[in-house]
């Protein structure tokens, strides 16, 4: 008999629990997902924005159409600053957004068995947030959109229904944008129900027109006193980063937000064997979330990210261990990867133990968009070319295409003019980045350098970079990288690192000659052995004018010796010598020279 009581409470327990079960399961999903396995996107969007605790601030947000919507994604995307809280912020979002829709659907009267259908819109959500270009704006202006609805559903009386149609629209518009539109589209169809109910066809046909109107009407006033173009407005200004572009995604978004809980409110109740279909829908909606979520995930510009966070935050030793794994292949991770190696000494030894794709995964030339001059500049910045560091991150945050600031910018902009001297120019950037959360104590830190000369000297980063970089003025050629490098080498013979990009330069052009040129510079590096790269580079030279090995004036390692032995054996009698080479010797600079193309 206990154990029956038992039973029965358990059940109960179930039946009451299962839901808030449910979206309890589906957040730490959400939380898993952006924290494990997507993280890169979460710092990605962090970087691209500058959050202002500053009033400024908060009226150039307010006085555009959305501004709210924004004003709120930025203050939460700040926190992305910190993964965990990122993925902790969005799991939060996603769950109230999906408690919204069942609370719409069960308004209309669905039965609780089609629970798990509520989760379909924020799957598509999900889905589309995978795009690094879709923001957080979308996502606040949904929630502000469904409560608006949700507020309305508990209106009773007609009037003040009306009144609330008349207030809300127009500043729902003003606070989240075109999202205002699935609340018309909501008050539409559930007006036009109700009065088909009473059959009252035309007074559903009024509302039809009258709410439709006063909606659409919202973004044609506000063009009056906004300078958008009318699409714009129409389609949202700040739920995607990119602002010529509405994805039709967001638009199929929202007519399943505005439809769904009709639909389910229309499916009938399941009387026999509820559990079962419960359990099925669970299934499929599951297996559904889990391929379409995967479908957008885009895990190579996700490795990308990666790279190019570990650069930012300084951590060379987990870039090599990450590329020792999978070696990257895009000249954006190879860039992070070389100078991770650069950084650490390693490059001249390991450098074709990796992938490497040309100059392209040295120093790339500049591009016009905010991401890939971002790496660059660490390369450049890293090397002591602090004023070309410092074109690239200008130019990476004026291309931002939303026309946000960078925090990540900021910061790299007040350290370059700090060590350039421009003390002004690096307390512009100071006093902004104090008015933020994550960024404050390293301002105040560093406006203890200013016009202090001997502190900067003294900063074990900022000194150093004082000390190798360029102190003459020159026209800086793109097309003359190596001659670049040389003289950056030759203004300071500590700057090994300087060396080994010159050498690597010409290594991955192929052009020998200058790297005969070159080498000899390297008296001045204090070496203790040749790197590996260079002994397989000196020794494959000596082998096009000489038969044997007697004479060499350099220290190759006896395994080096057997090892070109080998190669130009299998390299000119075997006839699958391409595929046996790259077993045996990819990671050398012989494949690299002959066989890559």
């Amino acid at each position: 008999a206990a154990s029956d009581v038992y039973k029965r409470q358990m059940f109960l327990f179930l039946k009451k629990t299962w839901k808030i079960g449910l979206s309890i399961l589906f957040g730490v999903a959400v939380l898993l997902f952006w924290g494990s396995v997507y993280p890169a996107h979460i710092s990605y969007q962090e970087q691209f924005q500058l959050f202002l605790f500053d009033a400024d601030y908060w009226w150039e947000r307010i006085v555009v159409p959305g501004g709210l919507a924004d004003y709120i994604a930025e203050y939460l995307t700040q926190f992305y600053y910190h993964v965990w809280a990122g993925a902790c912020i969005l799991a939060f979002l996603y769950v109230l957004l999906q408690r919204l829709v069942w609370k719409l659907a069960k308004e209309q009267g669905a039965a609780d068995v089609y629970y798990p259908l509520s989760f379909l819109p924020i799957i598509v959500l999900w889905h589309f947030m995978g795009d690094e270009n879709a923001m957080l704006s979308l996502v606040v202006a949904l929630l502000l959109a469904l409560s608006a609805s949700c507020w309305y559903a508990d209106l009773k009386g007609k009037w003040q229904r009306v009144a609330y149609i008349l207030i809300a629209l127009p500043l729902l518009y003003w606070t989240a944008g075109a999202a205002h539109f699935i609340f018309m589209g909501w008050v539409i169809v559930r007006e036009f129900r109700l009065n088909l109910k009473g059959k009252n066809f035309w007074g559903g046909v009024g509302v039809f027109w009258g709410v439709g109107l006063w909606g659409i009407g919202c973004p044609l006033l506000a063009s009056m006193w906004v300078q958008f173009p009318i699409y714009r407005l129409m389609g949202g200004i700040g739920y995607y980063r990119f602002p010529a572009v509405i994805p039709w995604i967001e638009i199929g978004l929202a007519v399943l937000l505005v439809v769904l809980p009709f639909l389910l409110s229309a499916l009938p109740a399941l009387k026999k064997k509820p559990v079962f279909y419960g359990v099925l829908q669970v299934v499929a909606v599951t297996l559904f979330g889990y391929y379409y979520v995967v479908a957008g995930c885009d895990m190579d510009k996700e490795e990308a990210m990666e790279y190019d966070q570990l650069v930012r935050n300084k951590q060379w030793q987990e870039i090599i261990e990450k590329a020792e794994e999978k070696s990257p292949v895009s000249p954006f991770g190879v860039t992070c990867l070389n100078l991770a190696l650069g950084k650490t000494g390693q490059m001249g030894d390991r450098m074709f133990e990796f992938y490497q794709n040309g100059t392209e995964g040295l120093l790339p030339e500049f591009q016009r968009d905010f991401t890939s001059p971002l790496p660059t500049s660490e390369a450049y910045y890293h090397l002591g070319m602090v004023n070309t560091a410092q074109r690239f991150t200008f130019e990476a945050m004026e291309a931002i295409p939303n026309f946000n600031k960078s925090g990540r910018c900021f910061k790299r902009l007040a350290e370059t003019n700090l060590i350039n001297g421009q003390y002004e120019v690096a307390a512009k950037y100071l006093r902004l980045l104090r008015k933020t959360i994550f960024y404050k104590d390293w301002a105040e830190d560093a406006m203890t350098y200013l016009y202090n000369e001997e502190k900067i000297n003294a900063h074990k980063e900022w000194g150093w970079l004082r000390q190798i970089r360029y102190t003459e003025d020159f026209l800086f050629s793109s097309q003359e990288t190596d001659i670049m490098l040389g003289l950056l080498y030759q203004h300071n013979h500590r700057n090994r690192m300087a060396f080994e990009y010159m050498l690597a330069y010409v290594l991955q052009q192929r052009d020998l000659e200058r790297f005969m040129k070159y080498y000899p510079l390297g008296k001045h590096a204090g070496y203790d052995h040749i790197p590996r790269s260079y002994q397989e580079a000196l020794i494959y030279v000596w082998t096009q004018t000489h038969k044997n090995f007697q004479g060499m004036p350099w220290s190759i390692s006896p395994q080096v010796v057997r090892d070109v032995t080998e190669f130009a054996r299998i390299y000119t009698s075997q006839q699958n010598a391409r595929q046996m080479l790259e077993a045996r010797f990819g990671s050398t600079y012989w494949n690299y020279l002959l066989l890559r193309k």
